[in-house]
């Protein structure tokens, strides 16, 4: 049982920060009652309104009642100041020093009212054409991805301006990035031509008309220049592409890049990418379920899922314990601390 309740404390002291809202003194229950419904519904990836009735504690609705009611300005400070402490944490213990950063939008499924806010049609996914759409940056971490940050998305003309963002939250962060990774849905000029003369990247670039009449052989690497009748010479982008084939897939990739390596070393760097995809699916292990249209309710329990990976992530550093040894071990102390109890 030391163990459930050293990971427990571990885990109360990664998400309290999360909670920007204070419970009235002559509260029926207390902080710390809010954070164990919401704990255990992240660990059984649930509802916060079914998981309450198992605890002796408060409702579901009341702890929804109180996340309604948070500033969505003071919810993402308290985000990115938890990301810089553990961040600062990993940093002590040297294991971000030079690191590869990847960069995608993960989905979060919607089946309600497609004109709720915030919502974006996607592709069809798990019997949806809706989603909430976050934009994250991620750093390889001994084989494990860490989400350095994590941005709400409104509109798909503002992804250029988000990945300026990220990437000042990282170097505010004092993270140096070895070279970013992107893919193709992040193909754009204004995303190329702010990357390029700062940060080694590769970008998986879309087959174009101008690219299907060339002659494209493995290894080769070509200059190739942005076109388009509307649009204007100082808003054209000039930039290597790399040819490269991967075997394993049976397909040959265009790479953006400004690294100048072979066309394999580029594909096998743009390959480590792929292990963010990994990253989301266990940042849904944690995401606690809800029927709320209300946009602060859903950005809470998608960070605090953040924070959940991440608490898994540096746990497992030293520990090495899977996900699901992690749940169970938090999700025992839970039932079994008894109301009162010091932790």
């Amino acid at each position: 049982m030391d163990i459930d309740r050293r990971l427990y404390k571990f885990a109360m002291k990664q998400v309290n920060g999360l909670l920007t809202y204070d419970v009235e003194e002559d509260a029926v229950y207390s902080k710390e009652e809010h954070l164990r419904v919401l704990l255990a519904a992240s660990l059984v990836n649930g509802f916060a309104e079914g998981v309450s009735q198992s605890l002796d504690g408060p409702t579901g609705e009341t702890v929804l009642s109180y996340i309604k009611s948070q500033d969505m300005k003071l919810l993402k400070e308290a985000f990115d100041s938890l990301i810089e402490e553990n961040v600062e944490f990993l940093r002590k213990k040297r294991k971000l020093l030079r690191v590869p950063v990847a960069i995608d939008w993960h989905d979060v499924m919607y089946y309600g009212d497609p004109e709720t806010d915030m919502v974006m049609g996607t592709q069809h996914k798990k019997g949806s054409n809706y989603a909430f759409e976050y934009l994250t940056a991620s750093v390889l971490v001994d084989g494990e991805r860490l989400i350095l940050a994590a941005l709400p998305i409104s509109s798909r003309k503002e992804v250029p301006a988000l990945v300026a963002d990220i990437v000042a939250r990282i170097e505010r962060l004092k993270v140096r990035i070895r070279y970013l990774t992107l893919d193709g849905g992040f193909f754009n000029v204004d995303i190329i031509r702010f990357l390029d003369p700062r940060i080694r990247y590769v970008m998986h670039m879309p087959s174009t008309q101008k690219t299907k009449k060339m002659r494209l052989w493995n290894g080769r690497r070509f200059r190739y220049t942005t076109t388009g009748r509307k649009r204007k010479k100082q808003e054209q982008a000039s930039f290597d592409v790399v040819v490269a084939y991967d075997k394993t897939k049976d397909y040959t990739y265009l790479l953006a890049t400004n690294l100048d390596y072979t066309a394999q070393t580029i594909l096998n760097l743009f390959k480590k990418r792929w292990g963010i995809e990994t990253s989301y699916r266990v940042t849904n292990q944690f995401l606690i379920k809800t029927t709320s249209k209300k946009y602060v309710v859903r950005l809470f329990y998608y960070l605090f899922a953040c924070i959940m990976y991440t608490l898994w992530v540096i746990y497992n550093q030293e520990n090495h314990t899977q996900v699901i040894q992690m749940k169970l071990y938090v999700i025992r102390y839970i039932m079994n601390k008894p109301k009162g109890q010091p932790t």
